[in-house]
C-alpha cells in the first residue's frame, strides 16, 4: 500500500500542478524601413476600455522607450494595441463562406488538464501617419488554462515587438517556450 501511494505521488503531482511549458505563437511583419524620426504616439481614445488594456498600453509604452522610441503628440509612427481573450475551444476563422482562413486553430482540453484553455493574444499595428503604410505589424498568442492575461502581458509584449527593427517586408512565424503558470 505505501508503494502504491509513493508511486501515485508523482501523477498527483502532475495533475494538480499548474506550472509547465508555455508555448508563445508570435507572427511579426516588418515593413521597408522604420522611419527615419523613431517617435511614436498612441491614439488619442484608446481602441479598448479595461484596465488589462491600460495595463498594455503602458508596457507597450516602455518597451518602445527601451528600443530608442519616443512618444510624442504628432508622431510619424501611430501604435494601435489589440487584446482579446476568447475560449481557446473556439477556432478564430476571418473570411466569406468559400474564402475562410484560420487565425487560430481550436485547442482540445489535455488529458488530466483541470480547467478549460484560454488563449491570450495581443497584436500591436505601427502604421506611418504620412501614408498609412504598415511599419510593424505583430502578435503573440498563449494559452493558458490557470494564468491570468495580466501575467502573459509582458512576455505577450516582448514576442509580438521581437522582429522591430528589422526591415523587408518579411512574416516571421516561430514559437517560443517557457515556463510559468499554465
Amino acid at each position: 500500500m505505501r508503494r502504491l501511494a509513493i508511486l501515485m505521488m508523482p501523477l498527483i503531482a502532475m495533475t494538480t500542478s499548474c506550472g509547465g511549458p508555455i508555448e508563445t505563437r508570435i507572427q511579426t511583419k516588418a515593413g521597408s524601413s522604420l522611419p527615419a524620426q523613431k517617435q511614436y504616439s498612441f491614439t488619442a481614445k484608446p481602441e479598448q476600455n479595461s484596465a488589462a488594456y491600460q495595463t498594455a498600453r503602458k508596457m507597450v509604452a516602455e518597451a518602445l522607450v527601451a528600443r530608442n522610441f519616443a512618444a510624442v503628440d504628432e508622431a510619424p509612427i501611430l501604435v494601435h494595441i489589440a487584446l482579446a481573450d476568447r475560449p481557446a475551444s473556439i477556432a478564430m476563422t476571418t473570411g466569406e463562406k468559400d474564402n475562410i482562413a484560420t487565425i487560430a486553430e481550436k485547442k482540445e482540453r489535455k488529458p488530466l488538464q483541470s480547467c478549460d484553455d484560454v488563449e491570450h493574444r495581443l497584436t500591436i499595428n505601427m502604421v506611418n501617419t504620412s501614408d498609412g503604410s504598415t511599419v510593424y505589424s505583430g502578435t503573440a498568442a498563449e494559452y493558458h488554462c490557470k494564468g491570468s492575461m495580466e501575467q502573459s502581458l509582458p512576455h505577450l509584449i516582448d514576442a509580438a515587438l521581437s522582429d522591430l527593427g528589422n526591415s523587408g517586408q518579411t512574416v516571421n512565424s516561430k514559437v517560443r517556450t517557457r515556463t510559468g503558470i499554465e
